[in-house]
């Protein structure tokens, strides 16, 4: 078994691998990289963060009706002409670089107050090591108000590499204003703990594990960080469609939590196999700005907040505007209802609610009550403003607060059986107010045509969910339900391949290599009754399907 987990773990390698990219870069490599020039590289130091001191007043502030916090920010003044180093090229270009040490920060960022540079110019941040680059940015990245602001990047060391080559039209002109040092490990670069990256508790499966039957919603569903203050903070959301079905960059996420300044958006963080241990969650995949639309707090509304996010989101990012009901019918059938959020920060995890009553009943009136068992999650702080599905996969609200928690660790947590809030979409579809900023129904049915629900769509050039390397829909498993004999068939590359069973906990329960044909017959009849994911690993494609094993 142990010889069969070390190839199971060698096929995962080769299969998770990434390339690094970023929001509208347009690809390339730094100047240092290809051209022979000096590597010693003048570094700015920043002392260490008090962690422990900040863990420990976000441990005493746990409530799921604030953004998380997670990294502080400091105002500073680094430009071309007063740091770092400028190397003067044979040609007559030049190249401008600037490293930062934050001491033990689990991620860095930066914002430019000024990115003013000509056309031919490019902007690169690297980690010493060049395992993560991001850019190239150019003159098109510049925003409206002249500022840029590029993703956070894992671990304590970044360098500023800019390249403008002879003849510009005029010298470029960057201004660094605020630098961020994470001590929540965001990126997963210490260790893990409970296997599960940043959340805090344990009973969350990642969100693959139902990719199956949810795979478009799982892409609607997005991490994204806010510079704001003194602190870098996070929440979780959800991209929605609207009944023009234009195309709209549109977010719904909670307002308790909006902060402004600059804001970051990252799709695809999810875990590519259903197994707990994994976290390769993709952080490259982001998309920068925004503009408020509509937010009302959870007094006189359902806690809601809408955004339009501004920055081009690529194709690549494959993502799906998901549909929504405005009903106020309370969702039926909870167990066939989900969840999908970020909790902690963490990759995108699915929670499958055991109840959900109209908080009518209990006092809160502008909210959905639901609450969860421990085999298929919570929720936690992070998993804020994350969207809560019906049956039919369509949004009905938005996570305002609640007492859930995997295991009781204080008096305000009160295990899977502990009631989450969500915001109805009911509510804040009117909000009983005139006034359009409080509301959500001028901006998800612009054309005021009275729908009261809406289906999802794929954003244009998004493959429809089915990236290159994960056919699960071309996997064929009869009979099912099954004793636990069944037959697999599918367009698979012929040869040795890795069959891995996961409970919907996403714990590993079945590990074997087989041999692939257009039929292949399984004995899986060691499963106790209960429903599995199966996943078939060739050696280029993953598929994957739910079974049910029935004695």
């Amino acid at each position: 078994m142990k010889h069969l987990l070390q190839v199971l773990a060698v096929v995962a390698l080769f299969l998770t691998g990434y390339t690094a990219k970023a929001q509208m870069s347009y690809g390339g490599e730094p100047y240092s990289f290809k051209n022979t020039i000096s590597q010693v590289v003048p570094t700015i130091e920043i002392e260490a963060l008090n962690a422990e001191a900040l863990l420990a007043e976000d441990a005493a502030n746990t409530g799921k009706d604030h953004p998380m916090r997670i990294g502080v920010t400091k105002d500073v003044n680094y430009n071309i002409y007063n740091s770092g180093r400028i190397d003067m090229l044979p040609d007559g270009g030049r190249v401008w670089r600037l490293a930062f040490h934050m001491e033990d920060a689990t991620f860095t960022s930066m914002n430019f107050s000024t990115f003013d540079i000509p056309d031919g110019a490019e902007l690169y941040l690297y980690t010493p090591d060049r395992e993560n680059v991001i850019g190239k940015f150019i003159n098109k990245n510049q925003m409206e108000d002249g500022t840029f602001y590029p993703q956070e990047m894992p671990g304590e060391d970044i360098v500023v590499e800019y390249y403008e080559p002879a003849g510009c039209a005029f010298e470029g002109n960057l201004v660094i204003n605020q630098i961020s040092q994470g001590y929540y490990d965001f990126f997963h670069i210490k260790s893990i703990e409970g296997q599960l990256g940043d959340a805090e508790g344990t009973c969350h499966p990642n969100a693959i594990c139902y990719d199956a039957n949810w795979r478009a919603q799982i892409h609607s569903v997005v991490c994204y960080t806010m510079t704001s203050g003194q602190y870098v903070y996070m929440c979780s959301g959800a991209m929605v469609n609207n009944t023009a079905r234009d195309n709209k960059q549109y977010l719904l996420s909670a307002n308790h939590c909006y902060e402004s300044g600059t804001w970051k958006f990252y799709f695809l963080y999810q875990a590519t196999t259903c197994n707990p241990s994994s976290n390769n969650g993709n952080i490259f995949k982001t998309a920068t700005g925004y503009t408020l639309k509509a937010r009302d707090n959870g007094n006189s509304s359902s806690d809601f907040m809408l955004v339009e996010i501004t920055g081009q989101i690529s194709a690549d990012r494959d993502v799906y505007l998901a549909g929504w009901d405005c009903n106020t019918t309370v969702p039926s059938n909870p167990t066939q209802c989900g969840a999908i959020h970020h909790p902690g920060g963490d990759i995108k995890k699915f929670s499958v609610p055991q109840h959900i009553n109209n908080g009518s009943m209990s006092g809160y009136g502008k909210f959905w009550l639901a609450n969860w068992a421990y085999a298929t999650g919570t929720t936690e702080q992070g998993s804020s403003g994350s969207p809560l599905f019906n049956k039919n996969k369509l949004i009905v609200g938005q996570l305002y607060a609640g007492t859930s928690s995997c295991e009781q660790s204080d008096n305000s947590h009160q295990g899977p059986s502990g009631w989450d809030l969500y915001g109805k979409l009911s509510n804040s579809w009117e909000n009983n107010t005139s006034d359009n900023s409080k509301k959500l129904k001028p901006w998800l049915d612009p054309n005021n045509t009275g729908a009261t629900t809406l289906e999802g769509k794929w954003m244009p050039g998004a493959p429809s969910g089915i990236a290159e390397n994960e056919s699960h829909a071309n996997l064929d498993v009869h009979p099912n339900p099954s004793t636990g004999l069944i037959t697999i068939s599918g367009k698979f590359n012929e040869g040795k391949g890795i069959c891995n069973v996961y409970n919907m906990m996403g714990e590993l329960v079945s590990a074997k290599i087989v041999s692939l044909s257009s039929e292949t017959v399984l004995n899986l009849s060691n499963l106790t009754p209960g429903m599995y994911m199966l996943e078939i690993t060739d050696n280029s494609n993953v598929y994957r399907s739910k079974i049910i094993i029935s004695k």
